[in-house]
């Protein structure tokens, strides 16, 4: 077993992804063995697990997906590793694929790839981020009534559009981020393409 081990750490090593959960729990029981403690049962099951992920099909079918890998996956993937990281779901994945200063590190397993992008919630915050802007940098608008009575019809001036997941709080319809400011006001603040409207026209 213990061969077993270390083994699918050299892979993990030669992959460059020591700071994995899995390695560190690969690490962990090699300890635990070395000092001559058994396994428990689940144990043994993750070990099976991370084996599993690290064999030679699943380095050959990792190896295809890499090759694979587009500017489109990488940009989903992206949107939902920002939207993620503030709700705390996925913490795992964002963990290894999410830097502390929100660069990305690393193709994701495939598996985790489907998980993170292709549910129901991501992909509703895929759409709004990756969709055209409704309101162009430059272009006005007022708030709706949704917005709220303190700012129920203040016009704004559009600033900008966030194209890249890093101020997305929503995956309902219509919630893009867009940053705006308000007139009078000397500060800037995000809000959601949903929170506006065009300003009626004069006639």
């Amino acid at each position: 077993m213990l061969q077993r081990i270390n083994n699918t750490l050299g892979r993990m090593e030669v992959l460059n992804e020591t700071k994995s959960w899995d390695f560190g729990f690969m690490e962990s029981i090699r300890d635990q063995i070395t000092k001559g403690h058994i396994l428990s049962e689940s144990q043994e099951q993750y070990l099976h697990q991370i084996e599993g992920r690290y064999s030679d099909e699943a380095l050959a079918s990792r190896g295809a997906w890499e090759t694979s890998w587009t500017d489109e996956k990488e940009q989903k993937f992206t949107i939902a590793l920002r939207y993620y990281n503030k709700t705390g779901y996925y913490s795992s994945i964002v963990y290894k694929h999410l830097n502390q200063d929100d660069g990305r590190v690393g193709i994701p397993f495939e598996k985790d790839y489907n998980k993170l992008v292709n549910n129901k919630y991501a992909a509703g915050v895929i759409t709004n981020v990756m969709s055209e802007p409704k309101f162009p940098v430059g272009s006005t608008a007022i708030f709706r009534a949704g917005a709220g009575y303190q700012r129920k019809n203040i016009p704004v001036v559009i600033l900008k559009n966030c194209n890249d997941g890093t101020q997305v709080t929503s995956h309902a319809k219509g919630a893009k981020p867009v940053q705006v400011l308000m007139v009078g006001s000397a500060e800037p603040i995000w809000t959601e393409e949903r929170m506006l409207k065009n300003p009626k026209k004069r006639k």
